[in-house]
């Protein structure tokens, strides 16, 4: 019997990475690390407010980011990757990014004894990563444009004739397609957007440039616009409000431990206080929608969206690359 139970626990310790590296932050371990080098989306300002919380609770932890775009943090994970060593611990990007790093094996398993607390959206079935923010689509209107009454709260709502020429949409990223591809099916997916592509819609490229665009009254509708950058022109006293859509495409920030981190304990540390209340209400503070359930938002009316429950979290990344190019085709042809 104490031979069987010894070879239990050789065989649990000689677990890959990939399949498991822990379901709590080891503090010790982190403590002798020193450490943790984070790549990640996230803006200056609000790092800053949560490296100051980390700090005060952790004071040996030292987090070395690294802000680069989704696209160009993937490009350097993958050239890492290619060189043989991987430098990053934590990864923080969107869902299409970070599934693709999954699909590509860089991505390790870690399941935070805080994940119990999130919205379902937040959690991954398979372990590799976890939602620690999250944003919705909605459709941003310019209320000296166009009244609320008159902003379709359909998808096919927009194809409406009278609307032709009246939308813009986001380019930077093909979030519109792979969500309705997701929602419908590939096929009904992109002959949706083939026929939206239709109401010559306004391409602009990113979410910010799209909703100062609407605020000034280059176009009446700002197409699956996130209602943190409406909200916050709002509150400035720009003309923009926003309507829900059925449902609303929601996209999540992500936060994944790498498949061989080279401080593990120290990025298991980051994670869970990252998705812990204290690190949840640091980054509402900063802006962001908390995936922590009981953590409110700057605005009630967010708050009462995500409760709703009408979501749709765009996590499907398969054949990303044929959805890009398809969305490039479609958006820009102008």
């Amino acid at each position: 019997m104490n031979l069987l139970f010894a070879m239990f626990v050789v065989g649990a310790f000689m677990i890959s990475p990939a399949v498991a590296i822990g379901q709590s932050a080891n503090l010790e371990q982190a403590r002798k690390e020193g450490e943790v080098v984070l790549y990640s989306t996230i803006t200056v300002s609000a790092f800053n407010e949560l490296n100051k919380a980390i700090k005060e609770k952790y004071p040996f932890l030292n987090v070395r980011h690294i802000r680069l775009g989704p696209a160009q943090q993937l490009a350097r994970i993958m050239q890492e990757q290619r060189s043989g060593q991987v430098l990053v611990d934590v990864i923080y990007n969107n869902l299409l990014h970070l599934i693709y790093l999954k699909e590509n094996g860089i991505l390790g398993k870690y399941e935070s004894s805080e994940n119990k607390s999130l919205m379902k959206e937040a959690i991954d079935p398979d372990g590799f990563w976890v939602g620690g923010d999250i944003d919705v689509l909605v459709t941003g209107f310019n209320s000296r444009m166009i009244s609320r009454r008159d902003v379709p709260t359909t998808y096919d709502g927009f194809l409406d004739g009278r609307l032709k020429g009246q939308m813009a949409i986001n380019t930077n990223n093909p979030y519109a397609l792979v969500g309705m591809a997701s929602l419908r099916g590939e096929e009904q997916g992109i002959a949706y957007m083939r026929k939206l592509a239709q109401q010559s819609l306004r391409p602009v490229q990113g979410f910010t440039h799209m909703v100062n665009l609407l605020a000034a009254g280059e176009y009446p509708i700002a197409l699956m616009s996130q209602v943190t950058k409406i909200e916050e022109m709002k509150e400035k006293g720009a003309p923009v409000d926003w309507v829900s859509n059925t449902p609303n495409f929601s996209t999540v920030g992500a936060y994944a431990i790498t498949r061989t981190p080279p401080h593990p304990g120290a990025a298991r540390l980051f994670i869970d206080f990252v998705l812990s209340e204290q690190g949840q209400k640091v980054l509402g503070r900063t802006g962001k929608l908390p995936m922590r359930r009981g953590v409110p938002t700057l605005s009630k009316g967010i708050d009462k969206l995500l409760e709703s429950g009408n979501l749709h979290a765009i996590k499907d990344a398969r054949g990303l690359d044929k959805y890009a190019k398809i969305y490039r085709e479609l958006i820009e042809q102008r």
